[in-house]
């Protein structure tokens, strides 16, 4: 069994990572994108082992307050032996199992399903899926790498989907880089799908803590609000904004 990974953050009490639930977070390092917006650079590159027995024992520790276990990063799923060992073991205490994924492991996300260590997957949909182009420009990749990206988060979703667990989509808009037309791409493809427990969120980025675009002007609560409800959903149940103005926002 491996004895460390590459940890970034813990966490250990949070009500606002998963809805209705209070968990606790674990956050990895590493990630295949570089999302010229993201709020999660810190956990990029860099090492900081840890020992998986003792990052065991946090989460026991805290178990008494919680109801869950989030996974989060940089993309918990590089690190697949460490993810799935303490997916385990968070199971094996009755605790439910969260992962925040960019979509690009599509492989050990569907080894989580078919092991039955997953109750929610949160996954982020950057740009629309059938843009290979624009999908490389807001996951900082080439052509090539941001074509993949893009298959492989569809795979995630399809697999997420036909697993019927709990599943949220999020896409982050960005002034210049993702915006109205988007969201309306996006959310017209995942009306398309059989939506089941799909919960749609329209996220606002903020500038401040981002990697590369600490200059561009945010969004306004009421941009993403028109966003937002400019979908005319046929399937979709559940879609909602995130804003710093107001917070989680249920629009259907």
């Amino acid at each position: 069994m491996q004895q460390t990974f590459n940890f970034g953050h813990f966490i250990p009490i949070s009500t606002v990572d998963w809805h209705g639930r209070s968990v606790s977070v674990i956050f990895f390092r590493g990630c295949q994108l570089r999302c010229p917006y993201c709020q999660n650079h810190a956990y990029i590159t860099g090492s900081s082992e840890m020992d998986i027995e003792d990052m065991k024992s946090q989460i026991s520790k805290t178990k008494p307050f919680i109801s869950a276990v989030v996974f989060s990063g940089g993309e918990p799923t590089l690190q697949r032996d460490a993810l799935i060992e303490l997916a385990g073991f968070a199971r094996s205490g009755s605790l439910a199992v969260g992962l925040e994924t960019n979509g690009f492991g599509a492989d050990v996300v569907m080894e989580m399903l078919d092991k039955g260590l997953l109750d929610k997957v949160f996954l982020d949909v950057k740009a629309p899926l059938d843009e290979p182009k624009q999908y490389a420009i807001v996951t900082g990749l080439n052509v090539d790498a941001g074509s993949k990206a893009a298959k492989n988060t569809a795979m995630t979703l399809d697999k997420c989907i036909r697993a019927g667990i709990e599943l949220e989509v999020r896409t982050t808009v960005f002034r210049g880089l993702v915006g109205a037309k988007d969201i309306r791409k996006i959310s017209q493809y995942l009306d398309e799908c059989d939506c089941g427990n799909l919960t749609y969120a329209v996220q606002q980025g903020l500038s401040d803590n981002t990697l590369d675009m600490k200059d561009t002007e945010k969004f306004s609560r009421q941009e993403v609000l028109d966003m937002a409800t400019a979908i005319k959903p046929v399937n979709l149940k559940d879609i909602r904004i995130r804003t710093i103005e107001n917070g989680e926002e249920r629009i259907v």
